[in-house]
């Protein structure tokens, strides 16, 4: 039984857990493959050198928007505000299986 991994996912690593969902920036498709660093099962650990040759395969539950942020430029005594937002773009998914 699978405890966790250590994957990464377009250049960022996540810690995956079964069961558990993880936001990442944008990704298509329905599944998701991720390169395997690090695999914890039954407290044995497997560490590769950068990789494994496991990949950890994911279903994508949802897309989805993040929390907004606001940007603001100001310049002194120049009478210039702006104000912007931002909106990143996510994708829920959960750990499916491990594809060797």
């Amino acid at each position: 039984m699978l405890d966790y991994a250590i994957c990464e996912i377009a250049g960022k690593q996540y810690k995956a857990v079964p069961n558990k969902p993880l936001e990442v920036t944008l990704r298509d498709g329905e599944g998701v493959l991720a390169k395997t660093l690090l695999i914890v099962e039954d407290g044995k650990v497997k560490l590769g050198k950068p990789y494994l040759k496991e990949q950890l395969r994911f279903k994508v539950v949802e897309q989805k928007l993040g929390r907004k942020i606001r940007v603001f430029k100001y310049h002194a005594k120049a009478n210039y505000r702006k104000t912007r937002g931002f909106r990143s773009k996510l994708t829920r998914i959960v750990l499916d299986s491990v594809k060797s």
